[in-house]
């Protein structure tokens, strides 16, 4: 498998396909947040295939779940987000807003704190910074702060609602226990059996290789499929090369090479 012909192939594709199917998307003007959501959502996707593509040694159990926990986790709040463009894709820009007004709060705290004298003129950079990118939106004064969950939801009843159950339950949670540090994943990738005996082959600490694999790639070649999909059921977008296309379409291309006998 020629890897740097693999990755090269996978990422044009992505960027051609990216900007087909953004052009097609047509939005009324009176849902521009709806626009601007979704669209950075997709854009967000892409890019994170793009990421894990561009980086094969992340190819393994130790650090490919990390994207594909983003990206399932992304899906599930886009799916969610499309079936109500009118208050969902509202929600999820305030609360954003409304996180970064509360970390201008905390930067604030901590200019009133002796050891942090030194950093004063950095921190009032970002606070300038983090409230002009605010207003740019919304003026700070009209933003709430709400420490909860933007839909007022957990992950999984939003996929329950954007009947995504399945991912939930086979790639998001198991994706989840690595980007957590959870026991499952850790005994696994992290632990080896202690060759004593008399300490009954308990789990010790060990830092393990395990080998690439290209499936993780495959993985987060379907999660933009499927995140196409998405937009071609609401929004009529008629997409000629979806991903899982692409990705048999090349492996298919390869010449099978003979056993030399």
């Amino acid at each position: 498998m020629d890897i740097e012909e693999l990755v090269s192939g996978y990422v044009d594709y992505l960027v051609d396909s990216f900007d087909k199917v953004w052009t097609k998307v047509k939005i009324p003007a009176d849902k521009l947040e709806a626009l601007s959501a979704i669209g950075g959502l997709l854009s967000r996707q892409i890019t994170l295939s793009i990421e894990l593509a561009q980086a094969p040694s992340t190819w393994n159990g130790h650090s490919a779940p990390l994207f594909l926990r983003s990206m399932t986790d992304l899906y599930i709040t886009l799916a969610w987000m499309m079936d109500d463009l009118e208050e969902r894709p509202h929600k999820y820009i305030m609360h954003g807003l409304g996180e970064a007004k509360l970390l201008i709060e905390h930067y604030k705290l901590l200019l009133e704190k002796e050891e942090y004298q030194e950093d004063k003129e950095d921190l009032q950079q970002m606070i300038e910074f983090r409230e002009h990118w605010i207003n740019s939106q919304r003026n700070e004064f009209f933003v709430e702060v709400d420490v909860g969950t933007w839909s007022n939801l957990n992950c999984r009843k939003m996929a329950q609602e954007a009947d995504c159950e399945d991912l939930y339950n086979f790639a998001y949670t198991p994706f989840s226990q690595v980007a957590h540090s959870m026991w499952p994943h850790v005994s696994v990738y992290n632990m080896t059996r202690c060759k004593n005996p008399l300490h009954k082959h308990h789990l010790i600490p060990a830092l393990l290789d395990v080998p690439l694999d290209p499936d993780y790639l495959y993985r987060s070649c379907k999660y933009v499929d499927k995140t196409y999909r998405l937009f071609e059921k609401h929004f009529e977008v008629s997409i000629k090369l979806m991903p899982l296309d692409w990705w048999n379409n090349y492996w298919e291309s390869i010449p099978i090479e003979e056993d030399v006998k």
